[in-house]
């Protein structure tokens, strides 16, 4: 294979990974088939095969770079200024409690997949990694502190504050804006503005 049908490949199979990510988040990865994802790149299904051997594979990729791209996200909202970490924080709950039917949260999106007794091991492994730097993200510490098995060492009002916030999303991506739904948004956001000012 020359260099450029070797380049041309690399850009195919980051094509369909970037595809597959977004596909998966915005439909489950279930309700999403080979066909489906190759059919949005523009490429036949017998293709696929010649970059994944499965669609298992597929997914285990798809799911990093999922949690990558939230990631680099929350990086650019978390770094915009010089405010207190909490005022960041704010910020970040904010704008994750918006609603986005067609970008779900790598959390919210994979937890379905990955939970499954049968699910892949790889694909749990980038939950479990990816999940665990948008926590440190979230802490306003290195990305790699929470991966790192240094949990014990968190606040436990943070970890609450996060693990409310993602409950805040799945609520409202369930049972969309609703006054309690709102009203449990609400609260969320304002226990984050309140929190370190106590």
């Amino acid at each position: 294979m020359g260099r450029s049908s070797a380049e041309q490949a690399q850009q195919n199979r980051a094509r369909i990974v970037e595809i597959a990510s977004g596909m998966f988040r915005a439909r489950g990865i279930e309700a999403v088939s080979v066909a489906d994802i190759m059919a949005a790149a523009g490429m036949t299904v017998g293709g696929f095969y010649k970059h994944f051997a499965s669609k298992e594979a597929l997914v285990d990729e798809a799911t990093a770079l999922a949690f990558d791209e939230a990631l680099a996200l929350w990086g650019r909202i978390l770094g915009k200024d010089d405010a207190t970490a909490e005022a960041l924080r704010a910020r970040l709950v904010e704008q994750y409690l918006r609603p986005n039917p067609q970008r779900h949260c790598p959390i919210i999106a994979f937890a379905p997949h990955v939970a499954r007794k049968d699910g892949d091991a790889a694909a749990r492994l980038a939950y479990d990694k990816g999940t665990g730097a948008l926590l440190g993200a979230f802490f306003g510490a290195d990305p790699q502190a929470m991966a790192e098995n240094r949990i014990a060492e968190a606040d436990p009002e943070v970890l609450v504050l996060f693990a409310a916030m993602v409950g805040a999303r799945v609520l409202g991506e369930a049972a969309g804006d609703a006054d309690w739904v709102r009203a449990v948004k609400k609260a969320v956001v304002d226990a984050v503005a309140q929190q370190g000012s106590g």
